[in-house]
């Protein structure tokens, strides 16, 4: 690992057990030394709040980050204004006509009426992924609002039908993995790094 970790967040790796330690370590250890790089600071100066199963956030005035993880690569991003970010590999096997019905918006489920299975898998994981990053944009909750964001697939902005919200959406492919960037600062101020696990 690139820098050591505070004392605070050593102590939540160590209540944590086995691969989610691990992942817990390399994720923080990698944020604190990124953000260290670009703020020309030490690492443990970084004023990172970002214990386990919570979304990291920084100081007022630092900007903001997004993690995002696999079992093999770790996705960090900083912007200016919110962001957030997810990761999955684009092979990733899972019941995609059974999580689109469960979890997805009315009208994002009737554009993925007909497609053929492999299209579908696709389809669904690029929503998923999309949504997923709007969702950590609004600091919201993956079971409450999951369903409440719309985004066809091809529009530049996914939209929240409770809040009113809007983000703007970009996906980025990195070999195996697919990510979704959500964040309305353009690419002005904006960083992200996937990291190999």
């Amino acid at each position: 690992m690139p820098v050591s970790l505070s004392q605070q967040e050593s102590d939540w790796a160590a209540d944590l057990t086995g691969e989610h330690s691990e992942q817990f370590r390399r994720s923080r250890s990698w944020l604190r030394a990124c953000l260290a790089d670009s703020f020309g600071v030490s690492p443990q100066s970084i004023p990172l709040r970002a214990p386990p199963g919570v979304a990291p956030k920084l100081e007022p005035g630092w900007g903001y980050v997004s993690i995002s993880h696999t079992s093999d690569a770790l996705l960090l991003s900083w912007s200016r204004q919110a962001i957030g970010v997810d990761l999955e590999r684009s092979d990733r096997v899972f019941n995609a006509a059974a999580l689109a019905q469960r979890f997805f918006h009315t009208d994002d489920r009737a554009a993925l009426c007909g497609l053929p299975t492999a299209a579908l898998r696709r389809e669904v994981l690029r929503q998923w992924i999309a949504k997923e990053a709007a969702i950590k944009w609004q600091e919201g909750s993956l079971a409450i609002d999951l369903s409440r964001w719309s985004w066809s697939g091809s529009q530049a902005h996914a939209r929240h039908q409770d809040h009113g919200l809007q983000v703007r959406l970009q996906h980025l492919t990195v070999g195996h993995w697919w990510m979704a960037i959500a964040n309305n600062a353009g690419t002005a101020g904006l960083k992200h790094m996937v990291c190999l696990l």
